[in-house]
């Protein structure tokens, strides 16, 4: 990605730095024993060759078709002043919004995030709208990226896991219930990620059809 000055791929098993390295992406190899994704980024952070980045972008593995455009949307809320940044994109279809799959995301007015969720919120009492609801932003689906000033991310893997998090099984409710604020890109489209194993064998159909467009040939 041209937005990014250097990208670097943290697993956390051998065969898997293995597998990287044949392709030529720079890995680091981390602590297996990590609760998160932000812990392992944090790890490779805090490595002395990367302490001049003071942006930290963490593209999650399980967003492999993440636009270029939605890391530059995050980037520059955080640069603009947010703690930390993430983006969202509007759900439209009402099974996606009660899937507990799909994690949702309520934002405050000036863009911040309210609460992320694994149920289907902001909830009408009266039930007279829902995800199909035409006002832009109500309804959202959380995209799994982060970006991080540095210091929010040190703050961040330094809390103890909070007792929201440990419900939702959502990480960012732990900075988020401390107080940390985080910024919200609301993107027109995104790919969905990979949370189950329907969600696995879509993603490998797209993938390949995004490569056979890729394909360049020659005579």
């Amino acid at each position: 990605m041209d937005v990014l000055d250097r990208v670097v791929v943290a697993v956390d098993h051998d065969e898997l730095l293995d597998a990287c390295r044949e392709m030529g992406a720079e890995a680091v190899l981390t602590d297996p024993a990590h609760p998160s994704g932000t812990d392992r980024v944090a790890e490779v952070a805090a490595r002395a060759e990367f302490a001049d980045f003071d942006v930290i972008v963490n593209v999650q593995g399980d967003e492999p078709l993440l636009d270029a455009d939605h890391v530059a949307a995050t980037i520059d809320l955080v640069r603009a002043g947010w703690d930390v940044a993430t983006c969202a994109t509007p759900v439209t279809d009402p099974a996606e919004w009660r899937d507990p799959s799909a994690v949702k995301v309520v934002r405050a007015d000036d863009g911040g995030a309210l609460y992320f969720s694994r149920a289907p919120i902001p909830a009408d009492r009266d039930g007279s709208s829902g995800p199909a609801d035409t006002e832009h932003g109500t309804f959202l689906r959380h995209v799994g990226l982060y970006t991080y000033r540095r210091a929010a991310l040190e703050r961040w893997v330094a809390l103890d896991e909070g007792r929201l998090e440990r419900l939702e099984r959502l990480e960012q409710l732990r900075p988020l219930a401390a107080g940390i604020r985080i910024g919200v890109a609301v993107v027109d489209v995104a790919a969905p990620g990979v949370d189950t194993p329907e969600d696995a064998a879509r993603m490998e159909r797209l993938l390949e059809q995004h490569m056979n467009n890729h394909t360049v040939t020659s005579a």
